[in-house]
């Protein structure tokens, strides 16, 4: 019994000695990374209740919850929460089916075909004011393949605005997100095909399972987890996107592509409005910060 003691002391010893050194070690890290997130974080929040204009710098007065109550009746900021729920469902739900279809077809190709994945994955590492510039030049009214191609099918008669319609507007931001984040769907499906074992693919063709009810039966259920996960973590990518519309948008015309981030941006680099632009994000982080916790329980429950 003292031997088996002696033991367990001396390992929780050394498991003691470890941590301590695994500490000192990160924080140095942490340091540095309260320092560049949080301090600007806890900043924009004390921010968030004066009224401060950087056009007024003198002229800074404590309002406490007064940026809070303009938001509410605020038409533009909810305008654009919908325009960033609208932007994020439609890029979220298409680019996942597209990714999944995608990624179920290349998995039925022979295997000297596998390198097409990595061809396929181009659009997912280009930045996002490469693709930003590519779509804006694309939906050109004037000089725009997009346009050139739609009246070439005779689909348009005349040349469309894209980009200065507040309606097509948001349909062209949509597009290009789409072609962005549909390879990083695909990558992930893929591999998650993969992980579905041989022996049960086998069995569904035994039994004469139909093409969908493989794929409903079998192929699904395992991917459940991956939908699951892929989907939380690209809402919280697109609830933050701002390359690719500031510049194909700027977030116009007018606000009809000003999402929740462009307008953050817009009131405080355009307007000058840092309190209220700190109220407005300070929000949003909070929201962003409930979408994280669903994320991990989701990640959790699946890993």
């Amino acid at each position: 019994m003292s031997t088996k003691l002696t033991k367990n002391n001396g390992r929780e010893g050394r498991w003691s000695a470890s941590s301590k050194l695994a500490a000192m070690l990160i924080a140095p890290s942490l340091l540095v990374m309260g320092m560049i997130i949080l301090y600007p974080l806890i900043h924009a929040v004390w921010l968030s209740f004066f009224n401060y204009k950087l056009t007024r710098p003198d002229d800074i007065a404590f309002t406490l919850t007064k940026n809070y109550l303009r938001m509410v009746q605020d038409e533009t900021f909810w305008l654009a929460v919908k325009n960033t729920l609208i932007f994020t469902l439609f890029t979220v739900i298409i680019s996942l089916v597209l990714g999944m279809i995608m990624a179920i077809a290349i998995d039925q190709l022979p295997k000297r075909f596998s390198g097409l994945r990595g061809f396929i994955l181009v659009p997912w590492v280009v930045p996002g004011i490469v693709v930003g510039y590519l779509f804006m030049y694309m939906f050109d009214v004037e000089v725009g393949v997009v346009n050139f191609i739609l009246q070439k099918f005779q689909i348009i008669q005349e040349f469309l605005p894209w980009l200065m319609n507040d309606k097509l507007s948001m349909i062209a931001i949509i597009i290009a997100h789409i072609w962005n984040q549909t390879p990083f769907y695909m990558l992930m499906f893929s591999a998650g095909l993969m992980a579905i074992p041989e022996d049960v693919k086998e069995a569904a063709y035994v039994e004469g399972a139909s093409r969908w009810q493989e794929f409903w039966h079998i192929t699904f259920p395992y991917l459940k987890g991956i939908v699951a996960i892929t989907s939380l973590l690209m809402v919280i990518r697109n609830f933050n996107n701002f390359p690719i519309i500031f510049t194909m948008t700027g977030g116009g015309p007018v606000y009809s592509t000003t999402t929740s981030v462009i307008y953050i941006y817009r009131l405080a680099f355009e307007q000058y409005e840092m309190g209220y632009a700190s109220a407005v994000g300070a929000v949003w982080v909070i929201v962003l910060l409930i979408v994280s916790i669903f994320y991990i329980k989701a990640l959790q429950k699946d890993f």
